[in-house]
């Protein structure tokens, strides 16, 4: 069996495998649930298909309504049904599951901080079968839940992965220990990889086409994923009424739906509160909404139209952000909060910084990337040059190598990567 890839300006050459192929299992929520977990572990599955033959990679999808998935999907476990874990670690080694892949947020998981992972993994290691964890946020104070849980999680893990260096930090200093810990970017499609700005493609939707399309020859800043007050959505839209007399061409776009547990809630009351807010300020001709959850063909499009990213988020504790994430693979400079992941993320030049919540701080620092000689195409190199090493080819090569090792099998010769030799 062989595969080729192909980057632009890198040559790589096809892989022979001769040895058995491991039977891998990633458990995780799952299309078509609008989780960015989910999105994570969609993008995971096919970029492990793609990058290594000798993984044969299913989906097990962390369920709570339902869902009808595709045929990647082989397992489905219900979230709220503490013999569901059982039961499926159980039948993962009956069917001879070489690994499993166990990507962690507090939130989908059953039982008190969601303590039902850990118990499955358990069950797991019980029936001889590795697993290995990618943590998606460690809290700088875990409640006593939620470090026993990481704690449990953990220690019987064959590896576990954080996202950036803080959330290693962070997790020895909850006391959470592992025999093997590894760091590796949260990936992006490679869709993203410098979009070619212009008329928007017959493959998005014809609003977001149609609202790219009118904002083409102005300076746009945008946020997109799934809409929940701690995305201090607030903050940014202030920032740019602060800015709205100076910058004549400049406007916001905010995509996404409203988080499903939002709505499950409270139905539409924060986007409507945006709305609100939008009006009071006087920029309703600058702020625009798209209310839905964009396809990776549209989030090219949206980025290739954006000037800088904005990432407002209320928290500090953020270990990761798929959204960041995205916009540096686009080569798209940023302005944040100072939440943990964007921190590690923007040090080498891509953006600027702002303190949650400081509406007047995070004007400031839009209006120094917009008007400042030099600095937003500085930001524009150092996004660029960031944005390669975080393609999902490259991520998924690095989270490749480790469940080879963790499963104790040498892999095929090792494909060059994009940007290295």
């Amino acid at each position: 069996m062989t595969t080729t890839l192909t980057f632009p300006g890198v040559e790589l050459r096809p892989v022979r495998t001769e040895q058995e192929r491991l039977d891998v299992v990633v458990l995780s929520t799952y299309p078509p649930r609008q989780c960015g977990i989910g999105a994570f572990a969609a993008d995971l599955y096919k970029s492990l298909d793609d990058v290594a033959p000798d993984l044969d990679v299913s989906v097990c999808a962390v369920d709570r309504e339902g869902l009808r998935y595709d045929q990647e999907v082989a397992w489905v476990l219900d979230q709220r049904d503490p013999a569901a874990y059982r039961r499926t670690a159980a039948d993962l080694a009956a069917a001879g599951t070489d690994a499993v892949l166990i990507q962690h947020e507090f939130g989908i998981y059953g039982g008190t901080d969601g303590a039902l992972v850990a118990s499955f993994a358990s069950e797991l290691s019980a029936a001889g079968v590795p697993y290995l964890v990618t943590l998606h946020s460690v809290p700088a104070a875990p409640t006593r839940g939620q470090a026993d849980v990481l704690r449990r999680l953990c220690r019987g893990a064959a590896a576990v992965t954080v996202l950036s260096p803080t959330a290693r930090r962070l997790a020895g200093a909850a006391g959470i220990r592992a025999d093997r810990w590894e760091t590796i970017a949260h990936g992006a499609p490679e869709a993203l990889h410098h979009p070619a700005r212009g008329p928007a493609q017959t493959s998005v939707r014809p609003e977001v086409a149609a609202m790219l399309d009118e904002l083409a020859h102005r300076t746009v800043v945008s946020t997109f994923g799934l809409l929940s007050p701690d995305k201090g959505l607030e903050t940014a839209i202030a920032a740019v009424a602060d800015l709205a007399r100076d910058l004549p061409d400049l406007s916001y776009v905010i995509a996404g739906a409203t988080h499903p547990d939002i709505v499950r809630r409270h139905g539409e009351r924060y986007r409507d509160g945006l709305g609100k807010l939008v009006a009071e300020l006087g920029v309703a001709d600058r702020v625009r909404f798209l209310d839905f959850f964009l396809t990776h063909a549209e989030l090219a499009e949206l980025l290739a139209h954006t000037t800088v990213f904005l990432t407002p988020y209320r928290s500090r504790d953020r270990v990761s952000s798929g959204a960041l994430t995205y916009a540096l693979a686009a080569g798209r400079p940023v302005v944040s909060t100072s939440f943990f992941y964007a921190q590690d993320m923007l040090s080498g030049g891509a953006g600027l910084l702002a303190e949650p919540g400081d509406a007047g701080a995070y004007a400031a620092a839009l209006r120094r990337m917009l008007t400042e000689p030099g600095r937003l195409a500085r930001a524009e190199h150092a996004a660029a040059a960031a944005g390669t090493g975080l393609l999902w080819p490259v991520v998924a090569h690095r989270i490749a190598e480790v469940i080879r090792s963790a499963v104790g099998v040498k892999g095929p010769r090792r494909l060059p990567i994009p940007g290295q030799r």
